[in-house]
């Protein structure tokens, strides 16, 4: 349709005998630059709409990748800072944050709650066998939540009763495994 426009405009123009058809043409010619103007401006506008838009987006984007690695570092600090502490730039260094992710032992245990000595319990089989695995090896404190004298000291409680034959040495006591196998079995469940 413009080529038709633009060919009708430029024939107008070169033939300048009859003033009413001029004056016609002229009319179709102005508006039809006046469309084109429009449609230029509004193809501008759209333009720049449609940039501005992948401007945001972008910024959006860059924004949201900064945030994702702010809570990626923050997840790898182990240390959570109060408002008003004063620390220095050693203590955002890795070797400060590994002091604080290592687990702290507990200040009591079940065995400063009850006020016992676990090495009096050497003859109670029913409790030394809570701190052995199912081969018979003695579970690590990180497994049994014990503070470490208190680990050192059902250690040796268990090595003295498997030294005096008040428990196996390769697996856990008989008449505990038999009672875990009835309680599954008044369960229903396979021994």
């Amino acid at each position: 349709m413009a080529f038709k426009t633009s060919s009708i405009c430029s024939f107008v123009r070169h033939t300048p005998s009859n003033r009413t058809l001029l004056q016609a043409g002229q009319r179709r010619c102005n508006s039809t630059s006046s469309t084109n103007s429009l449609y230029s401006r509004f193809a501008e506008r759209s333009q720049r709409e449609s940039m501005m838009k992948l401007a945001m987006r972008e910024r959006f984007e860059k924004q949201a990748q900064q945030e994702q690695r702010a809570r990626a570092f923050e997840r790898q600090q182990k240390r959570h800072w109060e408002s008003g502490d004063i620390y220095s730039p050693h203590d955002l260094s890795p070797a400060e944050m590994m002091k604080w992710k290592q687990k702290k032992s507990p200040p009591t245990d079940a065995f400063d709650a009850l006020s016992l000595n676990p090495l009096h319990l050497y003859k109670n089989f029913a409790i030394m066998s809570e701190y052995v695995t199912e081969m018979g090896r003695i579970r690590h404190s990180s497994e049994t939540g014990l503070r470490p004298v208190n680990q050192r000291k059902i250690s040796k409680a268990i090595r003295r009763a498997v030294s005096l034959g008040l428990m196996p040495s390769v697996h856990r006591h008989p008449e505990i495994l038999a009672a875990e196998a009835r309680s599954k079995m008044q369960r229903g469940l396979r021994p």
